[in-house]
């Protein structure tokens, strides 16, 4: 036991669990916090965000590029709401946020009595974007509850937890005891449940599988590639779970589904054809959505597997025949074991078959999207084998890089899945600082790199270096598109008045270049990858995405 203030605890604590990073923005309700981390300054790392609502993203893209909790620091009232974006965010995308806030004095918690940054149950208002939120009352409790956060985030679904702590609590000393740091055994499936899924897998026909997010939560694509390549089960992804299989792996059919209800084309999907013809579907870290699975017209399987951290997910669109709840990597491992040496009933027509659908798929994006498929195989083959993609809310993504851009590694490809806009810019930034010697790839909208475009001035300050494609057609362009196909060309609040994003760049004393066609996107590109600082890439796309060549 030592004595400490609730702030050095806080952030004694934090250090104890491995933290070297925090987002967010000082306040005159953090000092103490603040101080507390200026004895720290070598071994965590703060970074000051222009805007709460990036910081939030900002921890997020740190969190899925690194598999690490990703830290948030705000101040009270304004600061904390100003965060709820990013925080909406990362809990529909299963992303372990830490969220750290402040209230005013404790003696004057939540009585209404007008102090600065006051706020009608600001837990109330945490709660609603996250699985656990706390008000610490007492320095002994600042390192119970970082402890406990951190348990969460390893014992179930890793979505966000806030924390408040008083601006006079922070002051108050106290004997506190520091935890180490938390290491629990990932969850494991039942066995018997284990048995019965390898049962129906070993006994062979049309199996499929379709992976998500969690794969690359758990780290677990060695697992999943080791188990499909057994099966010979060909893989289909949510967005979010590109990469769990590299997608140059000849059992890779890519990305599930369309996006806003526009499908690529008027040409039968081979993605569908084929899913509708499975006789058994592996789900493999997948919560199975409505969004994601439902309204894409994936079919109830004769024979469904779903594998989940997350016993709440099973059984609410989909009947599972096995429910397997737990760690992704840990329950592959168990599969593999239990499939281990037996006489796998294999079908040399249907990996036929497979192989001839992954050629087909290829062909229907080629011949259905073909702009799109060519941008996205300059941006890919401009870029490391594991570059991070980060995306935002666009059509440059949706019939872009969700579709035709090649994920080849987990933890490589960071979409929205809320859809709110701005994601792309500050995930960026956050991923960079998780993973500062690879190269980070953002592809953005004009619209939507506005919402967080001061963040420019974040990424210049410490080092930060995405490259940031605008696709830049002066227009919210996946809305716009909606009008074209739906209400008739009636136009209506689709279109932007978008700045010189080049000139803008400049201002914050980041690079910024223009390119009119393909061949100029690519050369800028290959620069910008090069380059000391972060770049803005101005795509010109007057015409829309998917006539950009």
């Amino acid at each position: 036991m030592t004595k400490m203030s609730a702030a050095r605890a806080l952030v004694e604590s934090l250090r104890a669990q491995g933290v070297d990073t925090i987002f967010g923005i000082i306040s005159s309700h953090t000092m103490e916090i603040f101080d507390a981390l200026y004895d720290h300054r070598d071994a965590i790392r703060f970074i000051s965000a222009r805007h709460e609502h990036a910081a939030a993203m900002m921890a997020d893209g740190y969190a899925r590029a690194s598999g690490n909790p990703g830290i948030c620091l705000t101040s009270t009232g304004p600061g904390a709401a100003n965060a709820m974006g990013g925080l909406g965010e990362a809990y529909f995308a299963s992303s372990p946020v830490l969220t750290i806030t402040s209230t005013p004095a404790e003696a004057l918690y939540e009585r209404g009595l007008g102090m600065m940054h006051e706020t009608k149950d600001q837990l109330g208002m945490l709660s609603t974007v996250t699985q656990h939120s706390v008000h610490v009352h007492r320095p002994e409790d600042a390192p119970k509850q970082v402890r406990a956060a951190f348990e969460r985030f390893q014992r179930r679904r890793p979505r966000p937890i806030a924390i408040e702590i008083p601006a006079d609590v922070q002051e108050h000393v106290a004997e506190v005891e520091i935890p180490p740091q938390v290491r629990i055994p990932a969850a494991a499936a039942d066995e018997d449940a284990v048995g019965a899924a390898a049962d129906i897998l070993a006994a062979g026909g049309r199996v499929g599988v379709l992976a998500g997010t969690g794969v690359h939560r758990s780290g677990a694509a060695p697992e999943l590639t080791r188990l499909v390549e057994r099966l010979g089960a060909p893989v289909f992804t949510t967005a979010n779970g590109k990469g769990a299989i590299s997608e140059d792996h000849p059992l890779s059919l890519g990305m599930f589904g369309g996006e806003y209800n526009f499908p690529p084309g008027g040409l039968e999907d081979p993605r569908q054809v084929f899913a509708d013809s499975l006789e058994t579907l592996l789900v493999v870290a997948s919560s199975l959505s409505h969004f994601r699975a439902k309204s894409q017209g994936l079919p109830q399987p004769p024979h469904l597997i779903h594998l989940d951290i997350d016993p709440a997910s099973m059984d609410k669109w989909y009947t599972a025949d096995v429910a397997l709840a737990g760690d992704a990597k840990t329950v592959l491992a168990q599969l593999n074991a239990a499939l281990s040496g037996r006489n796998l009933q294999s079908d040399a027509a249907f990996e036929r078959e497979a192989g001839e659908t992954r050629r087909r798929i290829i062909d229907y994006k080629r011949r259905t999207m073909p702009n799109e498929t060519n941008i996205m195989t300059a941006i890919r083959a401009a870029a490391a084998k594991d570059a991070i993609f980060v995306g935002d809310v666009g059509v440059c993504n949706h019939r872009g890089a969700n579709y035709c851009l090649d994920i080849y590694a987990q933890r490589s490809y960071i979409a929205p899945a809320w859809g709110g806009l701005g994601f792309g810019l500050p995930a960026a930034a956050g991923a960079q600082a998780a993973a500062p010697d690879r190269q980070v790839i953002c592809i953005t909208g004009d619209g939507g790199v506005q919402f967080n475009i001061q963040e420019l001035g974040t990424c210049v300050q410490y080092g930060l270096k995405p490259v940031i494609l605008v696709f830049n057609d002066n227009a919210w362009g996946l809305l716009r598109q909606y009008q074209e196909n739906r209400y008739d060309g009636r136009y209506i609040a689709s279109d932007l008045q978008s700045p010189d994003f080049t000139r803008l760049a400049a201002a914050y004393g980041a690079r910024g270049v223009q390119a009119a066609s393909l061949a100029e996107m690519v050369t800028a590109l290959e620069e910008a990858l090069t380059a000391e600082t972060v770049t803005v890439i101005d795509v010109k796309t007057p015409r829309g995405f998917a006539n950009f060549s």
